[in-house]
């Protein structure tokens, strides 16, 4: 072993103490720039490392581990054994709400990343360190074998292509809007939110990554204000939550469950909004997600102690609610900032072998949703109606959303079938009418166009008006049936499947 060793780092973090182990194991030390500044100042003896950008060929191939080299101001470079190197934080700079394209060149970290590749070729007879957490445990196996194992050098190496990466697809993320990933070829580079307890099961590994450099957004940007940390479902829930109640625009309250609605209710009060969803559906509360559009208010928290409800989302929490909420043992309260939705934004799912990758469902409607009977929806018929399609858009496909008034009375999802959904919605439904606010006519939306059989189910459980995407061979003898009941269909012209 050649008790060599190349210090060329950008994040300084334990670098002093890393260069002293390795000075007291005997290795010679080389540095350049900043690294040998630092050195310098702190004693520890080094070789400076001189050159012109960009790194001579001469130079990477002693740091690649095959040959010596001499730089420009005259120093012998060895073979190295150990090269630690790490890269400009690139993903913090372009996530700037200032940061312009002109700026870019200039924070691109060209020797750096050469310096690392170069050493991380040589990954059975180099030691690249890219991360100032392998410090430690690379001195440690210095100090008590001499050396690191084949297996250890390759995982190292294999860490530092992972950095490698991951900047250049920061780079080729932000310059393509972060967004255009239905190329030939996609890139991407995630970094780490945050580490789960566990995935769906408590036998699943999982964690929280969000695009690098992407500017924080939505769940990623979320403030915990009290309250255990969310696990993976409680994220899946919290998405469909904060981001169907950000579709309203007056108060409104969303609970959530197994990554779908439960119950909404849009009242005329954040309070009276989070009563009609609790009353809509009482057993789908209980473990659930409590999601409003704007600051959680104190009465608002009173009524959530009393609940079973175990995250509450929203864009803030009143000082006077917070100490509420925070008396309640479990409660998890998270601040969500509004999500800025950009026009690049894609949905990834994993398959066997593989990703799908499709862009995200923003759009509520395409076009002005067209009236195809004689009698157009009432006044409080349309505003149910509207109610009723923002919440099946989030929904598991096939399904059926029954609203009267301002609240979603039953949410029949994950159907084989729209007929199953009717059935199902239908079935919920019964007994609650009497029990929930504001009652008015029974309105259904439907996130898969309706054949007549399923509409014929529908009406007859009393529903006076239907919106549904259309665009199915039933569509005409759907209206017809409709005007024969006196009942109001929409056709919006727009489907909103979610599997």
């Amino acid at each position: 072993m050649d008790r060599t060793a190349y210090l060329s780092v950008y994040d300084k973090t334990g670098l002093e103490d890393f260069a002293r182990g390795l000075e007291e194991l005997g290795f010679s030390l080389y540095a350049s720039g900043s690294t040998y500044g630092l050195l310098a100042e702190a004693g520890i003896e080094a070789e400076e490392v001189r050159y012109s950008q960009p790194v001579p060929w001469a130079v990477l191939k002693a740091l690649s581990g095959r040959f010596p080299a001499v730089t420009e101001n005259g120093v012998e470079l060895p073979r190295f054994y150990v090269v630690a190197s790490n890269l400009y934080p690139i993903a913090g700079i372009v996530g700037q709400e200032d940061f312009s394209d002109e700026e870019l060149p200039g924070y691109l970290d060209q020797a750096n990343s050469a310096v690392l590749r170069a050493a991380a070729r040589d990954f059975g007879g180099t030691i690249t360190v890219s991360s100032p957490s392998d410090y430690a445990p690379v001195l440690g196996a210095l100090r008590e074998a001499g050396g690191l194992e084949p297996q250890a050098k390759r995982r190292l190496a294999a860490k530092a292509w992972e950095c490698l990466a991951a900047y250049e697809a920061t780079v080729a993320q932000h310059l393509s809007g972060a967004g255009e990933l239905l190329g030939d070829e996609v890139v991407l580079s995630l970094s780490k939110v945050s580490d789960l307890a566990y995935g769906e099961n408590r036998h699943q590994r999982a964690a929280f990554y969000a695009l690098s450099g992407a500017r924080p957004r939505g769940l990623n940007a979320a403030r915990l204000l009290c309250g255990p940390p969310p696990s993976f479902n409680h994220y899946l829930d919290l998405n469909v939550g904060a981001e169907l109640a950000l579709e309203f625009s007056g108060p409104v309250c969303v609970i959530a469950k197994h990554d779908r609605p439960a119950s909404v209710c849009a009242g005329s009060t954040q309070a009276e909004s989070l009563r009609g969803a609790l009353a809509a559906d009482p057993a789908g509360a209980v473990g659930g997600t409590a999601a409003f559009n704007s600051e959680v208010d104190e009465e608002t928290a009173s009524l959530l102690s009393g609940t079973f409800i175990e995250t509450v989302a929203a864009p803030g929490c009143g000082p006077a609610a917070l100490k509420v909420l925070r008396a309640k043992e479990g409660l998890r309260v998270l601040a969500v900032p509004p999500a800025v939705l950009s026009p690049h934004e894609v949905e990834l799912r994993s398959v066997s072998g593989g990703l799908l990758i499709e862009a995200r469902d923003n759009a509520l409607f395409a076009a002005e949703p067209s009236c195809v009977t004689r009698r157009r929806p009432s006044e409080a018929e349309a505003a149910a109606l509207l109610l009723a399609w923002k919440t099946v858009k989030y929904a598991k496909t096939y399904a059926v959303v029954l609203a009267e008034g301002r609240t979603v009375t039953a949410v029949s999802a994950s159907e084989s079938s729209t007929y199953d959904a009717v059935r199902g919605a239908l079935w919920k439904m019964r007994g609650k009418r009497s029990i929930l606010p504001a009652a008015g006519p029974l309105v259904m939306a439907a996130d898969a166009a309706l054949p007549l059989k399923t509409l014929q189910t529908a009406l007859a459980g009393g529903v006076a008006a239907v919106i549904q995407p259309g665009g199915w061979q039933d569509d005409e003898d759907c209206a017809r049936l409709c005007d024969s009941r006196n009942a109001a269909m929409l056709l919006a012209g727009i489907r909103h499947f979610r599997h």
